[in-house]
């Protein structure tokens, strides 16, 4: 009941609502006090053979302000969300573990190099790596920056990963950028070398441009609810009494 539930939510992208839910009820414990309790699941690299899970658990932690949380998610949504939607399920989880995993363990590497400690705790680089891939099977669509400023997703990626590189004391935004790498080798092709299929691209198809169809939320909004009226119909259909003319 919960799963079906979850797929009724805007989007049909139960992976990525489970995420920015986890991520969103962090931040209000954090709020109202209880932040202690999530210090075990915030990955350091100088603890992670003391707590190995945080490699993964580190997403799900409400870092930052509420701000974030709000633009963080949102952004998760659409382009975490096209990216279960393109992919399935256990397409897109399988990208989740590899980008978070790959992340984490490119900042240990380079900490080990440097000597130099890193903290991960927030949903911002594997959004980095959302986006990044989005951008990858996108190059040429044109978004709307800050819903103002028009931009090909191509150039939204590289602006991605040079934050990322930023966000650390360098040289370590260097290793940062793990995660967006995984995230552009899988767009490309590791999604189809880890699922046993044909290592080619299928040709994208021509007419209204992708962008307009999956990052305007009145328009995915619009589909879920034809979708929810189609899937009633097809469970309730009209009994033969209804169509008899009065």
């Amino acid at each position: 009941m919960a799963t079906r539930s979850l797929t009724q939510l805007p989007g049909s992208c139960p992976i990525t609502w489970v995420v920015i839910a986890a991520h969103a009820g962090t931040f209000i414990l954090a709020f109202v006090g209880g932040g202690a309790l999530w210090d075990l699941f915030i990955f350091r690299t100088g603890a992670m053979l003391d707590a190995p899970w945080s490699l993964l658990t580190y997403p799900l932690v409400g870092a930052g302000g509420i701000l974030w949380v709000l633009f963080g998610g949102y952004m998760m949504w659409l382009f975490g969300g096209s990216l279960e939607r393109a992919w399935g399920g256990a397409g897109y989880l399988r990208f989740l573990i590899l980008v978070t995993v790959g992340t984490a363990l490119g900042l240990w590497l380079g900490a080990a190099v440097l000597g130099r400690p890193a903290v991960l705790g927030g949903l911002a680089l594997p959004l980095a790596a959302a986006t990044v891939a989005w951008a990858a099977i996108h190059p040429s669509e044109r978004l709307l920056l800050y819903f103002v400023l028009p931009i090909e997703s191509r150039w939204l990626a590289v602006g991605v990963a040079v934050l990322v590189f930023f966000s650390f004391p360098f040289p370590l935004g260097l290793f940062a950028l793990a995660g967006c790498t995984i995230a552009w080798w899988y767009a490309q092709r590791g999604r189809y070398v880890l699922s046993g299929g044909p290592t080619v691209r299928r040709p994208r198809r021509s007419g209204r441009p992708e962008a307009s169809r999956i990052l305007s939320p009145v328009a995915v909004y619009r589909r879920w609810r034809l979708k929810r009226q189609f899937m009633r119909l097809m469970r309730h259909p009209a009994r033969p009494d209804d169509r008899e003319l009065h």
